[in-house]
């Protein structure tokens, strides 16, 4: 009977899909860092024929006038409108996406666990960005299902409740979920309120701990702590 209850601790312990933040996790910033702190000063800057870094500052001030609480702050169409740019929001992205790039270990770390687990995409990233980093890097084949918490449920963060409606829709109880990011709030604190199993990107390398990795591909020897083997 104790032999029972233990298999089934274990069974009930088993990650089987694997969700990953983008940003910083999957890709690098330098394509939504171009996008927000370059192009768009640039553009401000030749439209009211001011330097560069007088545009910037304004930029900047408009960001934080809004603030990153706000739907608006994610939504390209709308700063495009607001700083009034003679350009499609489409074309601007076009314009740099060649900065797009994955970290070294993503893709081999993504051909192995797709393998073996289900892997989703759970990003606050609005999808004009979402999919057009997923598109160009070639990651979407990885993936059962991608989520944007801003374009697809309206949400400026990654919630409880958020997750909990990812859990939901995946049919997957939280604690067969394990999702991976580089925020230590969003996707580290709140995933696991709810028993979602998580694990803390630091490429920085400042933080170590048990649920704390360095780079993706120690995510196989996590995964065997996490599952207590």
């Amino acid at each position: 009977m104790r032999m029972e209850n233990l298999h089934k601790n274990l069974i009930n312990r088993k990650i089987t899909i694997i969700s990953f933040d983008v940003d910083g996790t999957l890709v690098n910033y330098d394509f939504v860092n171009s996008v927000w702190f370059e192009e768009i000063p640039k553009l401000v800057a030749e439209k009211e024929g001011i330097s560069f870094n007088e545009a910037l500052r304004k930029v900047k001030a408009a960001y934080n006038e809004v603030t990153e609480e706000k739907m608006e702050w994610y939504d390209i169409k709308y700063w495009v409108n607001r700083f009034e740019l003679k350009i499609n929001w489409k074309k601007l992205l076009d314009k740099v996406k060649w900065k797009i790039k994955v970290y070294p270990e993503v893709l081999p770390t993504l051909e192995k666990l797709s393998k073996n687990y289900k892997l989703v995409i759970n990003s606050n990233s609005p999808r004009e960005f979402l999919d057009l980093e997923l598109k160009e890097t070639n990651l979407t084949k990885f993936f059962f299902k991608i989520f944007s918490s801003t374009s697809d449920f309206n949400q400026v963060r990654k919630s409880e409740d958020y997750y909990a409606k990812i859990c939901f829709i995946l049919s997957v109880k939280p604690e067969n979920m394990l999702h991976i990011g580089d925020n230590w709030k969003f996707d580290f604190e709140v995933p696991s309120r709810i028993g979602i199993k998580t694990l803390f990107l630091d490429r920085s390398k400042v933080k170590n701990g048990k649920f704390i990795i360095h780079n993706l591909s120690q995510i196989d020897d996590a995964i065997k702590s996490l599952e207590g083997f």
